[in-house]
Parts: structure tokens; C-alpha cells; sequence
């Protein structure tokens, strides 16, 4: 079986585990006829704005909001404490359902014309 190498510090690791079958199967396990028709819906462009307010959200601790823009903390540097990746698992287990399903939709839809 194939394992994610990654250091200690990869929240990808961290929220689905090494072992990349036993992630995919896991995570697939939870997705519903629902989600994929409502993650199916939206477009690239729409992805990426998803994905940005994610980044904006707090408990990410990516940027810091000032106005409209989104600037990276001083120094750029997050700890990934226990705490941070209890907080942001569903958020990343969610993204790379998402990201599963919207790329075989896209495969899908390209390939059968």
C-alpha cells in the first residue's frame, strides 16, 4: 500500500492517516448523492473563492483580514499544535472529498464529449 511521506507536521497526514487507500476509502465512505450533486454545481472559479474563504476564516490562521485583503501574519510562521489540527481536520477531510469528487466530475464531463 502506498504511504503519504510527509513530515510531522502535514495536516494532510494528520486529519486522513498515511496510508493513502485506507484515507481515500475512508473519506469516500461519508460522501452522500447529496453532497456530490451540491459540490458538482459550482465551477473552478468557484472553487478557488471557496478555498479562499477558507483561508480567511480565524480558526486557518493563514492571513489576518485587513479590509478587503488578506495579509499574512509577521512573522508568517503558524504552530500546528494539537488544538489547530482538531480545529481544521473536518476542514481539510471536507476539501479533499470536494477536491475527489469535483475532479472526476470534470473528468467526466470532458471526456464524454
Amino acid at each position: 500500500m502506498p504511504r503519504l511521506e510527509a513530515p510531522l507536521t502535514c495536516l494532510v497526514a494528520k486529519a486522513v492517516g498515511v496510508d493513502i487507500a485506507a484515507a481515500a476509502a475512508d473519506l469516500m465512505k461519508s460522501i452522500t448523492p447529496a453532497k456530490v450533486d451540491e459540490w458538482t454545481r459550482s465551477d473552478p472559479a468557484g472553487w478557488a473563492n471557496e478555498s479562499f474563504a477558507i483561508a480567511e476564516r480565524q480558526q486557518t490562521k493563514y492571513c489576518i483580514k485587513q479590509g478587503a485583503s488578506c495579509e499574512l501574519p509577521t512573522p508568517a510562521k503558524v504552530t500546528i499544535d494539537a488544538a489547530y489540527v482538531q480545529a481544521n481536520t473536518p476542514i481539510i477531510r471536507e476539501q479533499l472529498q470536494k477536491a475527489a469528487i469535483r475532479l472526476a466530475h470534470l473528468l467526466d464531463s470532458s471526456l464524454s464529449k
